[in-house]
């Protein structure tokens, strides 16, 4: 497992686009420092950087523009409820300032639904599970 920062970046001449980057340190957050360059607009440190890369790429894989440049076809607030909503290990460490209340409240939204419905998937498979092992039982015990 490698430590790693996982940010996402906007530019206007790509609306409605993201980019997934990742880096071992902390990406530099001030556009002022880079003016011509795309804007980072979240950033999140994970335990597993390589974990957290293929779960984006799983959850977000139809919207993949650019698997070279990691662009995908998503809202920013939907791109941050990706990695919010994720169940690895992590932490935000940076939001843009600049982003508004309309744009948090749809990340948080969006997060609380992919998290019911991961929740919702999980209790499925765990009655499968659970109905297995009773089946196995059952013929254990000669019922079946």
């Amino acid at each position: 497992m490698k430590t790693g920062y996982l940010y996402l970046q906007t530019h206007p001449d790509h609306p409605g686009m993201v980019r997934f980057l990742t880096r071992d340190t902390m990406p530099d957050t001030d556009p002022a420092s880079h003016p011509h360059e795309p804007t980072i607009r979240y950033v999140a440190r994970f335990s597993d950087i390589e974990a957290a890369q293929m779960h984006v790429q799983n959850s977000l894989h139809r919207q993949l523009v650019d698997i070279d440049t990691h662009m995908y076809r998503v809202s920013l607030p939907e791109a941050m409820a990706v990695i919010e909503s994720d169940g690895l290990k992590h932490e935000r460490v940076w939001l843009d300032p600049s982003l508004g209340d309309r744009e948090l409240g749809l990340m948080e939204q969006s997060a609380r639904e992919r998290r019911n419905k991961f929740r919702q998937s999980d209790r499925i498979w765990q009655g499968v599970g659970l109905l297995f092992v009773a089946l196995l039982l059952l013929r254990l015990l000669g019922l079946f």
